[in-house]
């Protein structure tokens, strides 16, 4: 058995899609992956653009999201470390479905899509570990488009707020860190709607605010929004 030399990179077992794998091919991540430093609002990568490989976050904050045709941002969701993102093009090879930029400053580890590949064919475990990432993705987006086509923005809300469905992930960080417009993309609507929603919730007294928190004040009365 060969000997294995310490990880340059310390953070790479504590990335959940290189969690289950052996010693060796940690070392062999921790080899290939390049750490590459983004200040707030700089982009990580475009949608559209070829990909270039496999990214995962490791410090910081990055927002994961969609330009619309008419010009307004959709926000898929935030990510901290130890995330993996966009795994689907460094897959296929084909462009980005999304768009992801630095909300803070944030360094992304990058595994070559040429390396992920290669190492998917030596060691069956990450391959297996790059399926079970993308079968959570496709359930989060199967409750994602449920919530967009099936309920209202009030009742999207309520989930957001009681963090159910696809918002159980779809924002891993306090409300009172969002601003309102920011809030209404992960919503998919606008700002006024939102505004309007959010009164509605005060008026039938589910939520109030304190300064920049949401405090939920009827959780029996918001779970039964959430789910109408």
């Amino acid at each position: 058995m060969p000997c294995l030399t310490p990880l340059k990179r310390p953070w790479i077992v504590r990335v959940p899609l290189f969690l289950p794998l052996c010693a060796e091919t940690q070392q062999a991540i921790d080899q290939a992956i390049q750490v590459k430093p983004y200040a707030a609002g700089q982009p990580v990568f475009l949608e559209g653009h070829r990909p270039t490989g496999l990214c995962i976050v490791v410090s910081g904050l990055v927002r994961i999201y969609r330009m619309l045709t008419n010009g307004k941002v959709h926000v898929h969701h935030y990510v901290r470390p130890y995330a993996a993102l966009n795994i689907v093009s460094a897959l296929d090879g084909r462009p980005n479905p999304t768009s992801a930029e630095a909300v803070s400053p944030t360094q992304i580890g990058w595994l070559s899509r040429t390396d992920l590949i290669r190492l998917m064919g030596e060691d069956s475990d990450l391959m297996q570990a790059g399926i079970r990432l993308l079968t959570l993705q496709n359930r989060e987006l199967m409750a994602r488009l449920d919530d967009m086509s099936f309920r209202t923005v009030p009742s999207r809300l309520a989930r957001l707020l009681l963090r159910y469905g696809s918002f159980a992930s779809e924002v891993n960080l306090p409300l009172d860190t969002l601003t309102q417009d920011e809030i209404a993309a992960v919503l998919g609507t606008s700002r006024e709607v939102l505004g309007r929603a959010l009164r509605q919730l005060y008026d039938m007294g589910l939520v109030r605010r304190e300064g920049r928190d949401y405090v939920i004040t009827d959780r029996a009365g918001l779970e039964k929004l959430a789910e109408e």
